[in-house]
């Protein structure tokens, strides 16, 4: 029974080996190029992860976008015969994710990019709400003061007369009390003597004016300047996938909303770099667009920006030259000795790019002659070898693969 029990792990760990040999062979022969446009961004701005994937045998392999160690996107991608040693290319978008540096994986290939915080996430939502209210709030108590005017006096009331002294205004002089006329006859009593007569002028009552005087009138407030104003729109990318040295169009709309004519130059940037400068004369209340034409030569994934509109293209590799021999004609088949054959075929480039190919003639397995031509892609050329032999018999002929014969028949002396 103890002899058994050893055989559990070591049936586990052989398990184990199988699965994982199991997966690393279904990647096996699939490289993995990584390129991530751009590598820094703000919150909330899409990030473009361009893996360009080259097999070397032909089935469907499973493409796998990790970022930060967790699956974000899976894509199949199928090779066929034909594509095997070419490259096919995937783009992965991705946003929303929080600022800080995230590792990308895809297929073991790694890089990675970095979220930065943006003006609106510095402080939490709750607490640009209540900055909110309170700006509503003086706000609107701005405009209740403003709104409302000053009260008005009430009518028939007299405003009081501004004096020296804060008291108000001064008592009015009591007027002088008339002295009596004495009756003449003995006198009963002391004489009564009248007092000096006041000499105080009683204070003029001032009258309150009704309307305050106008001030002299506000200078007339002086229209702003016309002036035009720009904004670009609709972006254009065609077509978005194209081969090598194929021209890709790219435009845009910039429209005028302002009140007179102006110049504006567009510019269009790809990878960062300026690529072209137009510069248009647009009028007011008007829209035009905007045309750029490119061309790259290098395979990959370019990502295009003009004035804040940005998108992407892709560039994919030419087919190189490829060659096929068919049509093999042998003209005559039975000639004299030391008459000419003439043995032809024809020679097509099945590639995408020029090249030149050797055609070699073989007359019993040996090298009879070798003739080089140089195609263009999709062009045809015939090829023809001309033969002499002196010596009677069957002779058996090779041109890349195709085979054919002629006789030399001997010449009889009468």
């Amino acid at each position: 029974m103890r002899k058994k029990l050893w055989l559990a792990p070591v049936t586990v760990i052989l398990a184990l080996v199988l699965v994982v040999t199991t997966s690393v062979t279904a990647q096996d022969g699939l490289e993995v190029g990584l390129t991530i446009d751009p590598t820094r961004v703000k919150e909330g701005q899409t990030v473009y992860i361009t893996a360009v994937v080259t097999a070397d045998a032909e089935g469907t392999h499973s493409v796998v976008l990790k970022i930060d160690d967790q699956i974000v996107q899976t894509r199949e991608v199928t090779f066929e015969a034909d594509e095997v040693g070419q490259s096919k290319t995937e783009v992965f978008e991705v946003t929303g994710y929080t600022a800080g540096d995230h590792i990308v994986d895809v297929n073991g290939d790694l890089d990675s990019f970095t979220v930065t915080k943006s003006f609106w996430g510095v402080f939490p939502p709750y607490l640009w709400a209540i900055v909110g209210a309170i700006i509503g709030v003086l706000v609107l108590f701005i405009i209740v003061l403003v709104a409302i005017p000053p009260g008005r006096q009430k009518a028939g009331a007299v405003p009081k007369t501004k004096g020296p002294s804060r008291r108000g205004p001064s008592p009015a002089t009591p007027m002088p009390t008339p002295v009596p006329t004495p009756t003449p006859g003995p006198a009963v009593g002391p004489t009564t003597t009248p007092g000096p007569m006041s000499t105080a002028i009683p204070t003029a009552v001032q009258t309150p004016t009704a309307f305050p005087t106008p001030g002299p009138m506000a200078a007339p407030h002086t229209p702003p300047t016309t002036r035009p104003m720009f904004s670009v729109g609709n972006l254009t990318i065609t077509p978005n996938q194209v081969k090598e040295g194929d021209p890709i169009t790219i435009s845009a709309v910039v429209a005028n909303s302002g009140t007179e004519s102006g110049t504006y130059s567009l510019v269009l940037r790809i990878g960062g770099v300026v690529d072209g400068i137009n510069e248009m004369v647009v009028p007011p209340g008007t829209s035009q667009a905007a045309v750029f034409t490119v061309t790259k030569d290098t395979p990959g994934t370019y990502y295009a920006e003009v004035d804040g509109l940005a998108g992407t293209f892709t560039v994919i590799a030419l087919v190189p030259a490829s060659f096929s021999v068919s049509n093999l004609v042998v003209a005559p088949e039975r000639v004299k000795q030391g008459d000419t054959i003439v043995i032809s075929t024809v020679v097509v480039n099945t590639g995408e790019v020029s090249g030149a190919y050797s055609v070699v003639l073989k007359v019993k397995g040996v090298a009879e002659s070798i003739q080089e031509v140089s195609l263009g892609p999709g062009e045809s050329q015939r090829v023809a070898f001309e033969v002499t032999k002196d010596a009677p018999g069957f002779y058996q002929v090779d041109l890349e693969g195709l085979t054919g014969r002629f006789v030399v028949e001997m010449e009889w002396d009468e």
